[in-house]
């Protein structure tokens, strides 16, 4: 999947911005609040029509305006499409390809876009949900169908919280074996997944050692493990009976998939404990090109990738290291940075065709030469 050409009016502080990006590596530098983010957040709205901030799609919309409008020309393998959407403060909003009236889900199968933000909180030390979530968009976009277990074991787990919290029992038993029954099927679609992911992430350290065999040993010694929320040695309903008394008082379900999480750890301690920003960085840049590489090989191409915040906190010894891994992931890339690195990436891009850098000046987006 590439984007050849983004447009956007009206979207938070910036009343019109266009780029047309290179297949490769897309570098926005910019001071602070200058847009960037914005920019990479209307490119994943293109995808799922939310941000991928924990804030709400109508704050997309710019201050003082009724509607945004994005426009993005894409293209895989040897089809093209048209995506337009207007996003209205009031009344009804208008998605289509290629001008037909689409769902959201076909948009999100039309442009599949990952996102992780590396800023003070990152992949590796943010919440297990954040962590849910990048194991549900690999999972779904290998089985299309994960996407009804999902909304089920959604709608069971409700029915059930809501009996915990008033306290009434004369059904619980009922909707506690629908949890388990759909959870079940929902985990076992998750671990199938993980492993795959897994043994991809395996490959990539393999890379990084080929790229910089004095990679810190943080990096080089690091795992992921599946927690799938409840005992593994339990079936989720045995699991579920054992915890009624807890979840009673707690008011909630206490175990089950929507508890699960990838615990990333090295040398058989956790990641966000004992290691560097670097080290936090490119171990999440590693799991995020794991999901592209999986994702490529059941649909033949590459999602397009959104980092915001890469290089926070990453130091000399390690910026080449992950440019070099963005240049073999083969996906299109969209990474921001502050403009205090605009020097040395442009050097970096001076030797190499693959790198494009555009900054933002008073609001405009401009390619840097």
């Amino acid at each position: 999947m590439v984007i050849n050409q983004f447009t956007a009016t009206n979207i938070r502080s910036l009343d019109f911005v266009s780029l047309t990006p290179t297949s490769d590596i897309n570098i926005i530098i910019g001071k602070n609040n200058d847009g960037k983010t914005t920019l990479l957040e209307s490119i994943y709205f293109s995808s799922s029509l939310k941000s991928f901030k924990s804030v709400s799609s109508t704050s997309l919309i710019r201050s003082g305006e009724n509607s945004l409008k994005i426009l993005v020309s894409s293209s895989k393998l040897d089809q093209t499409y048209t995506i337009s959407i207007e996003k209205k403060l009031k009344g009804t909003n208008s998605t289509r390809i290629n001008d037909k009236r689409c769902s959201s889900k076909d948009l999100f199968l039309t442009l599949p876009v990952l996102a992780l933000n590396f800023g003070v909180e990152n992949i590796v030390t943010g919440s297990s949900e954040d962590r849910r979530s990048l194991l549900d968009w690999g999972t779904f976009h290998v089985e299309h169908d994960y996407l009804i277990k999902y909304k089920n074991y959604q709608k069971a787990l409700k029915h059930r919280n809501s009996l915990l919290r008033k306290k009434s029992l004369d059904n619980l038993e009922y909707w506690t074996d629908l949890v388990a029954d759909i959870g079940e099927t929902l985990n076992t679609s998750r671990k199938l997944y993980f492993d795959t992911l897994n043994n991809e992430f395996i490959n990539y350290k393999k890379i990084i050692l080929s790229i910089e065999p004095d990679a810190y040993n943080d990096i080089k010694n690091s795992t992921l493990k599946y927690n799938q929320g409840w005992n593994d040695k339990l079936t989720l309903k045995q699991a579920l009976h054992q915890s009624l008394e807890k979840d009673i008082v707690m008011k909630h379900t206490t175990c089950g998939p929507h508890r699960s999480d990838i615990i990333m750890s090295s040398t058989g301690y956790d990641l966000k404990s004992i290691s560097s920003m670097s080290t936090q960085i490119i171990t999440g840049l590693l799991l995020v090109l794991s999901q592209s590489k999986v994702f490529h090989v059941k649909h033949e191409h590459y999602p397009v990738i959104l980092i915001d915040d890469l290089f926070f906190g990453i130091d000399d010894k390690n910026l080449l290291l992950v440019v070099n891994l963005l240049k073999d992931s083969n996906a299109q890339c969209f990474i921001t940075a502050p403009d205090l690195y605009k020097t040395k990436l442009e050097e970096v891009r001076n030797r190499d065709e693959k790198i494009r850098i555009y900054q933002f000046d008073d609001k405009k987006l401009m390619e840097s030469k």
